[in-house]
């Protein structure tokens, strides 16, 4: 047996087995759409945290990230711990309050979070627009990452490849919803988790002889990639700073807040993604500071890992193939059950008011069709992973001011539909042109733009507000 036979034949049988999860998950599925999008608020701590591990983490880590220590070293690795510490931090601060509301106002999404925050349907029809026009280049990304595997582990084309994980994609969120998503989600992680240790252990040993000789050789050899100025200064603060907000501004994460049952549960999920967040990200930049050595001269670092796994026995590649594919797989369900539910809490059902049978089919027809429009962006091949990552952040870094702001008794919603407008045009028309001012990237301005004028239109109204209330009571008086 060849061992593309056997790579497709290990995809067919992890396939098979989240049908069986899909399946049983279905089963346990009760009707609305509470149940469908948040799985009522039932997930236990360890579903929980695996959940949101596997959203989090993708082909971004075992592709892009790979690549980018490859070229940066262990700057790559402070970029990374920073997101991890910006997102505990927040998740911290956050979670418990995000979690409460959601019950209190039975909010199902995070846009009807903010507009009922801040007493504007609109303002939760924009979020969600907004949202889907930054996560689609994110979505195509896992796609991107799983048709580099396919084409050069198996020799599928990489048209078909991405063809093939739309089907798996639909077959998983479309069953049964979160409830699907999150249990397939916890064998997806286990997957990615137990495959990346193994392959550290592998890698270290058969090319370098253990650990000890691997640090020996990067120190003597590849000195650089200790370097921790190695990645401009600019760029890395281009990339960390989108990063940092991202327990609150993508929307696929911050929907996870909603989902535990308790605050047991909501404790177990933070302390255990930071457990895991920390393991796999040394893992991955361990592994891309080895492939330095092992292949001196990729162009294209997105081939690095495929290049690993056609170095190391069939067996162990296939493990971490399907890590990579089950931790893409997982992103992408997650992102479009996010958006559906927004379409249909948000948009939908805002214009609308119809029975909630009608507006659950609405969403599950949403589905189909946002997971259609990532297929067709990851065709054309737009970018870098790592880049097109960070891109979708950087965008929604304009949400950003509109979360910390519900806790300022100045803001309103004009302010906040301002600056995300603003913030996210500004971001989009900088990457379409390339034009960086001062050489700040677009997520920095993005989130000082929209920063600014969430303040300034705040202050200008509450000013007003007081001008025209106080005026009145003069004139009663």
């Amino acid at each position: 047996m060849t061992r593309s036979s056997i790579m497709l034949l290990g995809i067919a049988f992890w396939f098979i087995l989240g049908c069986i999860i899909s399946f049983l998950a279905k089963k346990r599925t009760g009707p609305g759409i509470a149940e469908y999008f948040i799985a009522n608020r039932t997930i236990g701590g360890f579903v929980a945290a695996m959940t949101y591990s596997a959203t989090t983490y993708s082909a971004f880590m075992m592709v892009g990230l790979v690549g980018m220590t490859y070229s940066f070293g262990v700057s790559t690795m402070g970029f990374e711990l920073s997101y991890l510490m910006g997102t505990i931090l927040l998740l911290v601060l956050f979670a418990p309050y995000f979690w409460s509301i959601s019950r209190k106002y039975d909010c199902i999404t995070p846009s009807e979070l903010l507009s009922k925050a801040y007493h504007s349907p609109v303002l939760g029809g924009i979020t969600t627009i907004f949202s889907m026009l930054m996560l689609i280049p994110y979505m195509s990304v896992q796609f991107t990452g799983i048709g580099y595997l396919l084409e050069t582990l198996t020799g599928i084309p990489y048209q078909l490849g991405v063809f093939f994980t739309l089907i798996i994609i639909l077959v998983f969120t479309l069953w049964a919803g979160m409830r699907s998503v999150a249990w397939t989600d916890t064998l997806q992680s286990l997957i990615m988790f137990i495959s990346s240790i193994a392959l550290l252990y592998y890698v270290m040993n058969h090319f370098f002889g253990g650990f000890n000789q691997f640090f020996q050789v990067i120190q003597n050899d590849h000195s650089d990639l200790l370097a921790a100025d190695k990645m401009p200064y600019q760029r890395f603060l281009g990339l960390t700073i989108p990063w940092l907000f991202f327990a609150l501004t993508n929307p696929q994460v911050a929907q996870r807040m909603f989902i535990s049952r308790d605050k047991k549960s909501l404790k177990v999920m933070i302390t255990g993604f930071a457990v895991f967040g920390l393991i796999y990200t040394l893992i991955v930049v361990h592994l891309g500071l080895a492939a330095r050595y092992i292949f001196p001269d990729i162009v294209n670092t997105d081939m690095i890992t495929p290049l690993i796994l056609e170095k190391i026995p069939v067996l162990l590649a296939l493990a971490v193939f399907l890590g990579i594919v089950a931790a893409s797989v997982s992103t992408v369900n997650s992102i479009i059950l996010t958006l559906s539910s927004m379409c249909t809490v948000d948009v939908y059902g805002k214009l609308f008011k119809v029975e909630e049978g009608k507006r659950l089919l609405f969403g599950k027809i949403m589905v189909p069709l946002i997971a259609l429009s990532a297929f067709l962006f990851s065709l054309g091949h737009f970018g870098v992973i790592v880049e097109l990552s960070v891109m979708s952040s950087a965008g929604l870094l304009a949400l950003a001011p509109s979360y910390f702001g519900i806790f300022w008794k100045k803001g309103n919603s004009i302010a906040s539909i301002s600056s995300i407008v603003v913030g996210g045009l500004v971001t989009i028309v900088m990457y379409f042109t390339g034009y960086f001012p001062l050489g700040i990237w677009p997520g920095v301005w993005c989130l000082i733009i929209s920063t600014i004028i969430f303040f300034l239109v705040s202050t200008i109204r509450y000013s007003k507000k007081n001008s025209r209330g106080k005026l009145n009571r003069n004139l009663k008086s």
